[in-house]
C-alpha cells in the first residue's frame, strides 16, 4: 500500500508545519489558513493507524493467545523505547516539574495513561507525547475491534462508521457551547477515529478495482486534498471555530476516509520500489515524537543567533526536527526494535 506511505509522510509534514506556524510564526503564504489548522491531520493519523493494522492482521485470529501476545509485544517494542527516551530527555532538559511531581506522574506516564487526564496536556512533555498515550490505548482495544470488523456484515460496518462519525461531529459542539475541556487529546474520540480506519479497511476489501478505477488514482487523491485544504482555508478565513480542531472533523473525516480508500488501492511501480519513500515512512514516528523536543531547541537557537527571518526559521526548524528524527530512528528506534522483535519472534 505505497499510497498509504505517502499519506503518512504528508500527515507528519503538515503537523510539523502546524507546529512551526503556531510556535515560531512561520509564514507559508496562501497556505497559512490551512496550516493553521494542520492539527486536523492527527485525525487522519489515527484513521490511518487503524486502517493499516487491520490490513496487516486481516488473516490472523487475534482472539488466540499466541497471536494476541505477539501483537501486543510487537506494538510495545515499536513504540515504548523511543517514547521513554524522549520523555526522559525532556524531563531532564526542558521540564519544569519538581522531582516529587515527576515521581507522582511516573506510573501514569510509564503506562501511557496521561491522555485520560485532559488537564495533563500542558504538563511536562505531554503536549508532545499525548498521541502516544492515545495510540497505546488504541492498540489495547485493537484485537477486539479487529475481530468485530471481521465478523459483522458490510451493512453493519457502514452503520458503525456512521455512528462513530456522528459522535465525532457532534461532540465538538458540546465543547463549543458548554466551554468544556478540549477533546483533542481524549483517547475515547481518537479510538473512534481508529475504529473508523479499521472499518474502512474492512469495507474496501470488497471493492471491485476494475469497475472503479477512477477512484484509485493520483488525480482523485489530488482533488480530495484540494477539497480538504480549500474547505478548511475558507472556514479559517471567515474565522469559524478557529482552534477547535475536532470541530473541523465535518470536512476532515470524509476527506481522510476518501483519501485512505483512494491511496490504499493505488499501484505505482516506481514508488513501490522507492527506498527514499520507504525510509521516510519508517522515519515518520521518530519525526512525530522529535517535535516534542525541537521547539525548545529552535527557540534557543533563534534567540542566541538573533534569527528572525521567515525562511531561515522554516529551514532551521525542519533541519533540527529532521536531524533529531534521524538520530532517534537510527541510534535508538531501529536497533532496539530489531533486538526486541528478534526476542519476540
Amino acid at each position: 500500500m505505497v499510497g498509504l506511505d505517502v499519506f503518512r509522510i504528508l500527515a507528519v509534514l503538515f503537523v510539523f508545519l502546524f507546529h512551526s506556524r503556531i510556535h515560531h510564526g512561520c509564514n507559508y503564504g496562501f497556505l497559512n489558513d490551512f496550516i493553521q489548522m494542520g492539527a486536523v491531520f492527527m485525525t487522519g493519523f489515527f484513521m490511518l493507524s487503524g486502517f493499516v493494522l487491520h490490513a496487516t492482521y486481516k488473516s490472523q485470529v487475534l482472539s488466540e493467545f499466541p497471536n494476541l501476545r505477539k501483537f501486543y509485544l510487537k506494538r510495545i517494542a515499536g513504540i515504548l523505547p523511543l517514547y521513554y527516551l524522549v520523555a526522559l530527555v525532556y524531563i531532564l532538559t526542558f521540564g519544569t516539574e519538581s522531582t516529587l511531581e515527576n515521581l507522582v506522574l511516573l506510573p501514569i506516564e510509564a503506562l501511557g495513561l496521561q491522555s485520560v487526564f485532559s488537564s495533563l496536556f500542558e504538563v511536562s512533555h505531554n503536549n508532545g507525547t499525548w498521541f502516544i498515550s492515545c495510540l497505546l490505548l488504541c492498540y489495547l482495544v485493537f484485537p477486539l475491534l479487529h475481530e468485530i470488523a471481521k465478523h459483522i456484515s458490510p451493512k453493519l460496518k457502514v452503520i458503525f462508521v456512521l455512528v462513530c462519525t456522528l459522535i465525532l461531529l457532534w461532540s465538538p459542539l458540546i465543547v463549543h457551547f458548554f466551554k468544556t475541556d478540549s477533546i483533542y487529546s481524549n483517547p475515547f474520540f481518537r479510538i473512534l477515529e481508529f475504529f473508523i480506519g479499521i472499518l474502512l479497511c474492512s469495507l474496501c476489501q470488497g471493492i471491485n478495482l476494475h469497475s472503479k478505477k477512477w477512484l484509485f488514482c493520483w488525480p482523485t487523491f489530488f482533488i480530495e486534498f484540494v477539497i480538504l485544504a480549500g474547505g478548511i482555508s475558507l472556514c479559517v478565513h471567515h474565522n469559524l471555530f478557529v482552534g477547535n480542531f475536532m470541530l473541523y472533523n465535518w470536512i476532515a473525516l470524509p476527506c481522510f476516509a476518501l483519501m485512505l480508500l483512494t491511496l490504499s488501492k493505488i499501484t505505482t511501480p516506481w514508488l513501490t520500489k522507492s527506498k527514499v519513500l520507504r525510509y521516510l515512512s519508517a522515519l515518520s514516528f521518530a519525526f512525530f515524537i522529535a517535535q516534542t523536543l525541537n521547539t525548545d531547541i529552535e527557540n534557543a537557537l533563534f534567540q542566541k543567533f538573533a534569527i528572525d527571518g521567515n525562511l531561515p526559521k522554516i529551514l532551521i526548524s525542519f533541519g533540527v526536527c529532521f536531524l533529531l528524527a534521524f538520530l532517534l530512528h537510527e541510534v535508538v528506534e531501529k536497533p532496539i526494535s530489531r533486538y526486541l522483535r528478534k526476542k519476540i519472534n
